[in-house]
């Protein structure tokens, strides 16, 4: 039967985030309700007890950080307003994944798949941008099979490299909000322009290059998805669709297969 009413849960690198699905359809993809997220590393676990209904729901997840998968699975076993708790895998997730090591592929590139498959139209293969601490470029087939893509560092995990592995490179803090110049005339500002408009063309290239080699008959559809879609979006130049919570989508429809 149907889950209708869920939390689905997105573990990633350094935030976990939480989804209050009610009343889910499948064939609507709703959005959640609201959603709660906090560092894995200083969890506010009493924040996210004041989060939850009253209401006991099952939890679906998906999860590229273990301890914190392990330490979230513990906080269900003594919550009342927790169900159950399931973590999927790849085998339980609702694509087909037509790559060689598909246990070796993160789960919330595979969720995000799930729920651009279940949108796209059904002559068209998609390609998945989810942009965050990486920022993943994935494709579904025009049959509707996962098939690989592409991984490159998120801009503040490139700031965080370019201060640990150089001399005299600063710490910047990446500032998404104003877009830079592209000639700096610091040091800071010629960081934050390699970084924001690097990302830019590496993102807007590499669908290129992903839409060339699927040679398909009809173009791909592109959605994008993650915590830095708004500032990368607008300077693709191309038909793209923007999509909140493309994982934890992914995470609720699996749970209509369970």
């Amino acid at each position: 039967m149907p889950v209708e009413s869920l939390i689905a849960v997105d573990i990633g690198n350094t935030r976990v985030h939480f989804a209050r699905f009610e009343n889910f359809r499948a064939e609507e993809v709703t959005p959640p309700v609201s959603t709660f997220s906090y560092s894995t590393y200083s969890s506010d676990i009493q924040g996210l007890r004041n989060w939850l209904t009253d209401a006991t729901l099952p939890w679906y997840t998906v999860s590229v950080h273990r301890s914190a998968l392990a330490s979230l699975e513990a906080f269900s076993k003594i919550e009342p307003r927790v169900s159950s708790f399931v973590a999927f895998d790849y085998q339980k997730l609702p694509i087909e994944i037509a790559i060689p090591a598909p246990e070796k592929v993160g789960l919330d590139r595979l969720a995000a798949a799930v729920a651009a498959n279940h949108m796209r139209q059904k002559d068209r293969p998609a390609i998945v941008v989810d942009a965050g601490t990486a920022i993943t470029i994935d494709v579904v087939s025009a049959e509707g099979a996962f098939v690989g893509g592409a991984i490159l560092p998120g801009m503040r995990t490139s700031a965080k490299a370019l201060a640990s592995q150089t001399d005299a490179l600063p710490q910047i803090t990446v500032d998404l909000e104003n877009q830079p110049v592209a000639i700096g005339t610091d040091t800071t500002q010629a960081m934050q322009s390699g970084l924001f408009w690097g990302s830019v063309g590496a993102v807007r290239e590499t669908i290129r290059r992903v839409s060339d080699q699927l040679n398909s008959d009809e173009p791909p559809q592109i959605f994008f998805s993650g915590g830095d879609v708004n500032y990368l979006a607008p300077w693709m130049d191309l038909d793209i669709e923007t999509v909140d919570y493309l994982v934890m989508r992914g995470v609720a429809l699996a749970a209509q297969n369970q």
